[in-house]
């Protein structure tokens, strides 16, 4: 399960490479918003050989792959009152690169993604369909990006309604979820210096690490959580650090799985 969390979804590239090198290859993969790239970008082929590429593309990342756009863009959507500030075009093309199946249920594991319907208010999942309209809708922060059409409604950011959708890997029957949380320290900038956009950006962040409900396992299922990373002022649009939170997560999760497997091993499978 991996949840929305910006340019901190980085940490969850190395949680999964932990996984992988401890032999753990998940029967579905859950996500919100970067954690759902994330999630369809792995469960293509969730091996080792697939996330190296998945790394590589990380490593590439700029604020302009996501969000595109210049200044004059910026300020021309306020004026006009637009009701989003930056253009799809970079994020969509990310996920055609990322995610390059014609539909979601190609994948080689099933993968469930989360958005929100703008007209009821509630969260949607999704295992099949178009992936670049999917995953974009899912990480369709509110009033950056426009709404993306989905069935007969409107969509955004699964993050809106389900942050850390755990209970979802629950209702699905999983036996022992792998919760990659990375929701918590993206609070970015906090000081005088701040913008309408900071402003937007710190509030939507803040909502979405107190929305996770912390669900308890219910009887024979556990839930196994990586450590939510805690930076102080690093920002959803700031990917310079990637390889340092690739690395951070990477020992992170290599340390949570130790002490799992120590406790509760891999079940065998048969010959």
């Amino acid at each position: 399960m991996l949840s929305g969390g910006g340019s901190l979804g980085a940490v969850q590239i190395g949680a999964l490479r932990a996984l992988l090198e401890a032999g753990i290859k998940p029967d579905v993969f859950i996500g919100c918003s970067v954690g759902a790239l994330n999630a369809a970008s792995i469960a293509i082929d969730p091996t080792l050989a697939r996330l190296k590429e998945i790394e590589t593309i990380w490593r590439s990342l700029d604020r302009k792959d996501v969000f595109g756009g210049n200044r004059r863009m910026l300020a021309t959507h306020l004026v006009r009152g637009h009701a989003h500030l930056y253009e799809p075009d970079a994020l969509r093309a990310l996920v055609r690169r990322a995610v390059p199946i014609a539909d979601l249920g190609d994948t080689g594991v099933p993968v469930h993604v989360v958005t929100t319907d703008l007209h009821s208010g509630r969260p949607c999942w999704w295992t099949t369909g178009d992936p670049v309209a999917v995953l974009s809708a899912s990480a369709c922060l509110p009033a950056v990006f426009p709404p993306v059409p989905l069935g007969e409604s409107l969509h955004v950011d699964g993050g809106v309604t389900c942050p850390v959708p755990t209970e979802r890997a629950l209702d699905l029957g999983a036996v022992r979820t792998w919760v990659l949380d990375v929701t918590g320290g993206v609070m970015g900038r906090r000081d005088d210096r701040m913008n309408a956009l900071d402003v937007l950006l710190l509030s939507f962040a803040i909502t979405r690490s107190h929305l996770d409900p912390g669900s308890g396992a219910r009887p024979g299922q556990r839930i196994v959580r990586l450590p939510r990373p805690q930076l102080d002022n690093h920002e959803l649009r700031d990917f310079s650090k990637t390889p340092m939170l690739m690395d951070l997560g990477y020992t992170a999760m290599a340390e949570v799985v130790g002490k799992e497997l120590a406790a509760v091993p891999l079940p065998r499978r048969p010959l």
